[in-house]
């Protein structure tokens, strides 16, 4: 894999009244996607932070794993490009932007996809489960799967150039006529197949959802919902990018604004599945509230007495070390 040097330094030509939202957005979008899947993660092998069954716990993981590596390889670069209005990140990292961050895309398919079936499987089949180990294996077989593009652009000679036109770093593999077939092929393993297949057992399980919301209190229902809100919203959010990325590899280029537009529109998906998780599970929303605001704190808020005695002995402490002292 190799950069093309033609636009690497090429400046993007977006006014500020563009620019200055999109640095905003891309902002946000990298916090969540790093610091907050990342609290995913550290709380739920810390702390099972994460009130759901084992296997379903190892696909969150798995998940935020893959966002996290998402908003490194995409999310971020793509922050710093608009702030420098420019490619700033050398060769290196735009190959990784180009080429090798299709590896956490995959991955994140592939588990959103392994969360659904295993959801529609347990409310089909509730007294069976799979072991942790076959779960485990699953996620790594994403990882192994989500390689695979890699090596085509490897074996391709494919090359990463920056374009302004759209302020990313893009591959050229979908302009190569003898990658074509295997291009094809990836993209209707890793994007048609398992978008259509999470697009009917996420309609399946949103039906069920619906017909046993009388059992709202239940922690299978509350797991069902949060499956439910996890798959909608991979589906808006990467739906359209994943259409223009069909497009592409059949030689229909749309235009740079649809482009961008759709690109932008992944981000969402890294951003709101913390949120998603803090809003469907009050185990994981505790943990945040604690983080955000202390319980030592909260008391303090909620009792202003114990506030004021605090300090106040806390004054006195000062005074008598301070006789001593003397």
């Amino acid at each position: 894999m190799t950069t093309s040097n033609a636009t690497i330094n090429t400046s993007i030509t977006s006014p500020y009244s563009t620019l200055i939202p999109l640095i905003l957005f891309c902002l946000v979008m990298t916090l969540f996607g790093i610091f907050g899947n990342g609290v995913v993660l550290y709380s739920s092998i810390r702390y099972n932070a994460i009130k759901l069954d084992k296997i379903s716990v190892i696909f969150v993981r798995n998940l935020a794993a893959a966002d996290v590596m998402y908003s490194l390889c995409v999310i971020l670069p793509q922050l710093v490009t608009y702030i420098a209005q420019r490619w700033v990140l050398g060769k290196v990292y735009c190959i990784v932007m180009a080429q090798v961050g299709i590896a956490p895309i995959s991955a994140n398919t592939l588990t959103v996809l392994a969360i659904t079936s295993y959801r529609l499987y347990v409310i089909r089949s509730p007294f069976s489960r799979i072991s942790t180990r076959i779960a485990y294996l699953l996620m790594g077989l994403t990882w192994v799967i989500g390689i695979i593009p890699v090596a085509v652009f490897v074996g391709y000679k494919s090359e990463a150039a920056f374009h302004p036109e759209n302020a990313r770093c893009l591959s050229d593999i979908y302009d190569n006529e003898a990658a074509k077939v295997p291009v094809m092929a990836l993209v209707g393993l890793i994007v048609v197949l398992p978008l259509i297949c999470i697009t009917a057992f996420n309609l399946i399980l949103s039906g069920l959802a619906i017909h046993h919301s009388s059992k709202s209190n239940s922690t299978n229902y509350k797991a069902l919902v949060m499956v439910c809100c996890l798959s909608g919203l991979f589906i808006v959010s990467w739906g359209p990018y994943f259409v223009f990325t069909i497009l592409k590899s059949g030689n229909k280029k749309p235009s740079a604004g649809l482009d961008l537009a759709a690109f932008h529109c992944i981000f969402l998906n890294s951003f709101g599945n913390p949120i998603l998780y803090t809003l469907t599970n009050r185990r994981f929303s505790k943990y945040v509230k604690g983080l955000i605001c202390p319980p030592a704190t909260r008391s303090h808020q909620r009792n202003p007495q114990l506030k004021s005695s605090s300090e106040s002995s806390k004054a006195t402490n000062s005074t008598e070390l301070k006789a001593l002292q003397k």
